[in-house]
């Protein structure tokens, strides 16, 4: 099965962000929003596993897990957009304990390896996506949509889980982007203030 591995920020937290982007006054074609359900960081692919690896980096991401206290406390605030050449994403970035984050992020190719298994090491982006800009996108919706967002700083939040993710395509019937395959709690320890 095909699996790859996100952080969630709170739904409320997503849905309020979401609220705020459709606030900007522009025509619906000028940005291709990313559908609530996938407003997540994306943290690697482990690609295809047999049923039975799948279990033991289950098993392993677990163990690991107990190391990763204090869970971060995060929020999404700012804007980046258009980031590199190519790139036709807007995103929102995380603050608060980002280095625990990328801490905990840093730590998942390790387990993976451990086992045998490959993993995707792209670098580890900690943002959350909006949407992309389309052909209509106009430079006066662009500008406003990044000043609204560069202004913005939401809620605080606790991070509680690493999620493990399968893609809908695998599943027959499936009707959202992402299927929720595991929860690997991250235990709540003593957050920074």
């Amino acid at each position: 099965m095909l699996l790859h591995a996100a952080f969630f920020p709170p739904r409320e937290a997503v849905e309020e962000l979401v609220d705020l982007v459709r606030s900007v006054p522009g025509r619906p074609d000028e940005l291709a929003p990313v559908s609530v359900d996938d407003m997540h960081v994306h943290v690697t692919s482990f690609g295809n596993l047999a049923r039975a690896d799948a279990a033991r980096l289950i098993e392993q991401l677990n163990e690991a897990a107990k190391h990763w206290s204090p869970a971060p406390r995060l929020q999404m605030a700012g804007c980046l957009a258009l980031a590199a050449p190519g790139d036709l994403s807007v995103t929102v970035p995380l603050g608060g304990d980002v280095d625990r984050l990328v801490s905990i992020a840093r730590s998942i190719p390790d387990v993976v390896q451990s086992l045998g298994l490959h993993v995707d090491r792209r670098r580890f982006r900690a943002q959350v996506p909006v949407g992309d800009v389309t052909p209509s996108t106009t430079l006066p919706y662009l500008e406003r949509l990044v000043a609204v967002l560069e202004a913005y700083s939401g809620p605080t939040w606790v991070l509680p889980d690493l999620v493990l993710l399968k893609p809908s395509w695998a599943n027959d019937g499936a009707e959202s982007d992402a299927d929720i395959h595991a929860l690997i709690q991250i235990p709540a320890g003593t957050p920074a203030p």
